[in-house]
């Protein structure tokens, strides 16, 4: 008999995440591709099916979150949960197929319909119960393309408030910003310009992805859908971009220095807001030590600046895994899919 070998599958409104882990919990094979589903199933179709290529036949049990079901595709996200897992088990035989429910824990696929409730945006909370189970105390800092989870825990138990997403947009536990995806709009009205207050465009003009890679900070493997006008991805299209969301045409690369400080700005205005939810989620938990950041998603690295800044301790995700040196990387942008992955192995 072969090992029982798990592939956390991530599956998310603009891509989809999955992980090899093995008996032993090592993690192998991480991946994550872009599959927008506001464009409709295609792009999560086609790529289930070339995963399923390149996986070996037997001894796999797949374990499954979504937050796809929040795309504008689904009328509501119990049409989303259904729909998501149906296209999920016509690749990957439903009776390998475990669901992960949050609280309830890990649940057959042909039971997630009646549970759609616990199974909608549960990522955060299989991220964080596999880290609560790693370190004593901390606050899982999980910063995507598009949100930003911070999830308190201590003695392997999690601390938040809320479940659902409303819950936990009021509570700030989850917060519609990223590193990637997020429109500037969302992040200031105006901006500081020639010694001037310029208001910015409420328009799409431009996202943070063009931000970081003005300043700097951007992997390009994090960016892997089209940009804000479906341009280039050179740093000079990132400043014609944010140009536009004051009104100006960049053509060439003189005289855009400003534009470098106006990135610095925007990257700024953006740590300033998570920093604060984190305080308030600190300040709910009057209990804890000294916090402990652990940073996970293609935005860790600004956890990793938060941590500095408040001079709290920190710690990577990959830091707690055993996962190949070439792989690192990639489980860390994917903590969610290795997560469910190893929850699944831990529980036998």
């Amino acid at each position: 008999m072969p090992d029982k070998n798990y592939i956390g599958w991530d599956i998310g409104g603009a891509h989809l995440k999955m992980a090899y882990v093995h008996a032993d919990g090592a993690v192998s094979q991480v991946e994550q591709h872009a599959t927008p589903l506001w464009q409709g199933l295609g792009s999560l179709r086609s790529r289930l099916i070339d995963i399923s290529l390149r996986l070996p036949v037997d001894g796999l049990t797949h374990v499954v979150t979504t937050t796809g079901e929040l795309a504008d595709l689904f009328q509501d996200r119990q049409e989303g949960v259904q729909t998501l897992l149906s296209e999920f088990c016509q690749v990957y035989d439903s009776g390998h197929v475990l669901v992960y429910a949050g609280p309830a824990g890990l649940i057959p696929a042909a039971e997630a319909a009646e549970q759609y409730q616990q199974v909608a945006s549960a990522n955060w909370h299989a991220t964080a119960e596999y880290v609560a189970g790693r370190k004593e105390e901390g606050i899982l800092v999980d910063i995507g393309s598009s949100t930003t989870d911070l999830i308190p825990f201590k003695g392997g138990k999690l601390c938040h408030r809320g479940y659902s997403d409303q819950e936990r947009l009021r509570y700030d536990e989850l917060l519609y910003t990223g590193m990637v995806r997020t429109p500037l709009m969302a992040i200031v009205r105006r901006l500081p310009c020639a010694g001037e207050w310029q208001t910015m465009a409420a328009e799409q003009f431009a996202t943070m992805a063009d931000v970081y890679r003005i300043t700097g900070e951007l992997d390009e493997s994090s960016d892997l859908l089209a940009a804000a006008d479906g341009g280039g991805k050179e740093i000079l299209d990132s400043i014609r971009r944010v140009a536009r969301m004051l009104g100006e045409d960049i053509r060439d690369a003189s005289s855009n220095k400003q534009y470098y400080h106006l990135a610095r700005y925007l990257a700024e205005e953006q740590i300033h807001m998570i920093n604060q939810s984190l305080h308030r989620v600190i300040s709910t938990n009057p209990a804890f030590g000294e916090p402990c950041l652990i940073g996970a998603g293609v935005g860790r690295s600004l956890a990793a600046k938060l941590a500095a800044r408040n001079n709290y301790l920190y710690t990577n995700f990959e830091q707690i895994l055993d996962v190949n040196e070439n792989q690192q990387t990639r489980a860390a942008d994917c903590a969610t899919a290795v997560s469910v992955a190893q929850l699944a192995r831990l529980a036998g």
